[in-house]
């Protein structure tokens, strides 16, 4: 578990990063709290940080996340500046949910620094607009060993989005089902498209419960049972 909300935001930074270097087919090593010496002798300590060659120049990119009630104000921005300044070849990235106040985007845009801001779903949806033949299935996928329910849009195609329901707390989740006519009978009243899910999906959706929060439950077979499941338990048995 994350013990910070800076933690969760600069965890899911770094996966995203991740996985959208994976597409663009580079070889990168995304980094979380990674330390690196400036010109100065001062240890930083990088948020999120990555590095790549280009025509034999190390570069570096530097994000620094701000997980906060309101906006990053120029006095933040100023203060990754001037790490910047003290790592060679670096640029930087200031990442805000909430946002930046005024003035700090004409600042940043002066210096080179990108800005970032955006729930996590935005995010999130940067990954999986590149991944979306990965995270989600298609017709062709066997449902070994699950199926499960995907939104169904006006042309008649899957949304992109897992249809989920919510328990007695207000909590989405997501439910899998061992048959797949059982997943059929459970959408009839729903605008919904049954996939299924192989092990290679799974492994993700585990990933996604693991770091991002999303509940997962089985369907007893033959049964209205649905059981909340731990993501280790789906790994222990069906992975």
């Amino acid at each position: 578990m994350f013990k910070t909300k800076g933690d969760r935001l600069e965890s899911l930074i770094q996966y995203v990063y991740q996985v959208l270097s994976e597409f663009a087919n580079k070889d990168l090593e995304v980094k979380n709290k990674h330390n690196i010496v400036g010109k100065s002798g001062v240890i930083h300590n990088i948020d999120v940080y990555y590095q790549f060659e280009l025509n034999g120049i190390i570069h570096k990119v530097i994000f620094e996340c701000k997980n906060w009630n309101s906006k990053v104000s120029k006095e933040k921005v100023l203060a990754l500046k001037s790490i910047l300044e003290d790592i060679p070849n670096s640029v930087g990235v200031m990442v805000s949910p909430k946002g930046f106040q005024s003035g700090v985007k004409k600042f940043a845009e002066h210096h080179g620094i990108e800005l970032i801001s955006g729930s996590e779903e935005s995010l999130l949806a940067a990954v999986i607009q590149k991944r979306l033949q990965v995270v989600l299935p298609d017709e062709s996928v066997i449902g070994e060993p699950f199926y499960c329910l995907m939104e169904k849009g006006d042309n008649g195609q899957v949304t992109g989005t897992y249809i989920q329901n919510i328990d007695a707390d207000g909590k989405p989740f997501l439910i899998l089902y061992f048959a797949k006519k059982e997943a059929e009978e459970s959408g009839t009243n729903l605008n919904s498209i049954v996939r299924g899910i192989d092990k290679k999906h799974l492994t993700i959706l585990c990933d996604y419960s693991d770091n991002f929060g999303l509940n997962l439950a089985i369907k007893q077979f033959m049964s209205t049972d649905v059981l909340g499941v731990d993501s280790k338990l789906i790994r222990d048995f069906f992975l």
